[in-house]
């Protein structure tokens, strides 16, 4: 009896120190490699691609400057995570917010990726330089609103929308010569941007006024450039607010019409970058023939 009791104890000093051992090897291992992290990104595997498309999103709308994710999978080419993952961000439209889509694109300056892992475990680190704070675009959203609700947007037609929204900018703001101010932000609070924070300003005030919109970047008299489409009536007119809004020598503030609600034909000068020239694009967003009468709007 007492040699099985000596043979029990020592079998269970073996297996406390087996156990010991193996946690030591895990600690160890879960320091290098997060170990417990990638049990747990394997067991919420379904739907991964979505996932982390959805992750990345997130942490862009958070103004986050550098993440690192989990993927669990076959390493695609690094075009996937450099290039289709970052246009499935932007292909996000979210009617609860105006911060996604092409405001999100326009706000992003520039990506860096890097992949690393062994097989199918991989980690992904992401570095974001963006043109706007967090901060800065809770107040462009903040002065916004407040426009709104002082304008009574909600009983203007939708021309009279466009119209103010257009006026507005034109009147606030001016261009930055010195080319350094890029964001709504820019434009809205500090009144001086380059056409990058007329056309985001204009994405962002139109999407809260239920105005459908888009952001089409470009060429302008051969110059890199970038103006908006807008909804009206079911149907889609360009708009340059930037050009609606030119530098006058003795400084005059001007307010123009000449690129105001027009079809192609009577919107010279502008050239769209490839991606808004698809088939797709053209056939979803299709420009008027005619430019939108003022007494259309009467």
């Amino acid at each position: 009896m007492i040699r099985i009791i000596k043979r029990f104890i020592h079998f269970l000093i073996e297996l406390i120190f087996a156990i010991g051992i193996i946690g030591i090897i895990f600690y160890i291992m879960n320091e290098h490699y997060q170990v417990l992290d990638w049990f747990t990104v394997i067991k919420s595997n379904e739907n991964k691609e979505e996932t982390f498309v959805n992750q990345v999103r997130e942490a862009m709308l958070n103004g986050e400057d550098k993440i690192t994710l989990k993927y669990v999978g076959k390493a695609h080419d690094m075009d996937w995570f450099t290039d289709d993952v970052i246009n499935l961000v932007y292909n996000i439209d979210d009617p609860a917010t105006s911060d996604d889509f092409d405001y999100l694109k326009f706000k992003t300056e520039s990506i860096y990726s890097r992949v690393s892992g062994y097989g199918n475990l991989l980690t992904v680190e992401y570095e974001f330089i963006y043109n706007e704070t967090p901060i800065e675009t809770n107040k462009v959203n903040d002065k916004i609103n407040d426009l709104m609700k002082q304008w009574k947007i909600e009983k203007l037609s939708d021309y009279e929308k466009i119209k103010k929204i257009h006026d507005y900018i034109i009147q606030n703001a001016s261009y930055d010569t010195n080319l350094i101010n890029y964001s709504a932000y820019d434009n809205l609070i500090n009144q001086k941007s380059t056409c990058q924070g007329y056309i985001s300003l204009a994405y962002k005030m139109y999407t809260e006024a239920n105005i459908p919109c888009r952001i089409i970047s470009g060429t302008g008299e051969g110059e890199n450039h970038g103006w908006n489409i807008v909804s009206l009536s079911n149907k889609w007119y360009n708009i340059d607010i930037t050009w609606d809004d030119p530098l006058v020598i003795n400084g005059e503030d001007m307010l123009l019409y000449e690129y105001f609600l027009k079809s192609d034909k009577d919107f010279p000068g502008h050239e769209r970058d490839t991606e808004y020239k698809t088939d797709q694009f053209v056939s979803q967003y299709k420009i008027s023939s005619k430019s939108y009468s003022i007494d259309e709007s009467n």
